[in-house]
């Protein structure tokens, strides 16, 4: 079995010696695809409530025949299974290479536990090999790229929008060494709706797929 199929075996059987019945949100991405095919299914009778970050989840989970549940103000999610672009020592993260971080992040903080599943390649020691997705307000682009030049000489325009239907820039060439510094900093920006740091909403567990089974790191 591959890595992401092992991280994601890693989640299913965490969840499996949890007495139910317990809510779930579910990522968006290739791992978190694994957990939801391979092993959701199998706990479906421990489940109450499903929670979706994109409509590409959505999709999914209901060709499965899982019914999703709109995430309110008030909800509290049990567990959040999700994936990332980059798992840093620290465990902070880049997510939304998908471009769903902004719901991504909102499941994450009303989540109780957040377990986070990818591959050996997503370990890093400082975040920002991987480009840096940021979800603004199409009216303030110019001027939010034109802050963040100081970060780097290359920002990309995303050609497609979100499932917010908002605008996704790329800050490519990033060395992120203090995450929370610039996860805070990016989002006093005006017109920045969210960014892909997850230094605040860290996951609780990242469980790590290896080509034999998988390692857990805890925070």
């Amino acid at each position: 079995m591959n890595q992401k199929y092992n991280s994601a075996l890693g989640a299913f059987e965490i969840l499996s010696n949890v007495p139910g019945p317990f809510n779930i949100g579910i990522g968006t991405g290739s791992t978190t695809d694994f957990f939801t095919k391979e092993f959701l299914p199998n706990i479906k009778n421990s489940l109450t409530d499903i929670y979706s970050s994109s409509i590409r989840t959505t999709n999914l989970l209901n060709e499965l025949g899982f019914v999703v549940k709109e995430l309110g103000e008030d909800s509290i999610v049990d567990f959040y299974i999700d994936g990332a672009d980059e798992v840093d020592k620290t465990l902070a993260l880049i997510k939304g290479g998908g471009g769903a971080h902004t719901s991504e992040k909102r499941i994450a903080k009303k989540a109780k536990k957040f377990i986070c599943i990818v591959d050996e390649t997503k370990i890093v020691s400082d975040l920002g090999e991987f480009p840096l997705p940021i979800e603004i307000q199409d009216s303030h682009k110019t001027q939010i790229i034109e802050s963040l030049k100081n970060l780097t000489n290359k920002i990309t325009v995303r050609e497609y929008k979100s499932d917010l239907n908002n605008t996704i820039i790329d800050l490519h060439h990033l060395v992120i060494d203090n995450p929370d510094e610039l996860e805070a900093d990016i989002l006093n920006i005006k017109g920045v709706i969210d960014v892909g740091i997850f230094a605040v909403d860290r996951p609780n567990i990242v469980i790590v797929g290896q080509d034999s089974g998988y390692r857990l790191i805890e925070s």
